[in-house]
């Protein structure tokens, strides 16, 4: 099993992207869209609320409880 790596750093790109960082220093893109139909996350549809996107406790998190873990940003951001 491999190791979970925590997000340090996140910023809101264009297009529903976040540009995060790692715990292992690694840097990437991490494309939200996939995530834009589904219920649960749904209020990220809204530009100005995407764009509020922080980290807390190694995750992706929004206002509203919404987040996004790092096992799947790490498994699909494009490293740079």
């Amino acid at each position: 099993m491999e190791a979970l790596h925590d997000i340090v750093a996140a910023r809101p790109l264009d297009g529903y992207k976040v540009d995060v960082e790692f715990d292992t220093g690694e840097r990437g893109i991490f494309d939200c869209t996939g995530y834009l139909d589904k219920p649960y996350w749904k209020k990220l549809n809204d530009n100005d609320f995407f764009r509020m996107v922080r980290v807390g406790y190694g995750t992706l998190v929004w206002p509203d409880e919404i987040d996004i873990g790092p096992e799947d940003v790490w498994e699909f951001a494009k490293r740079y």
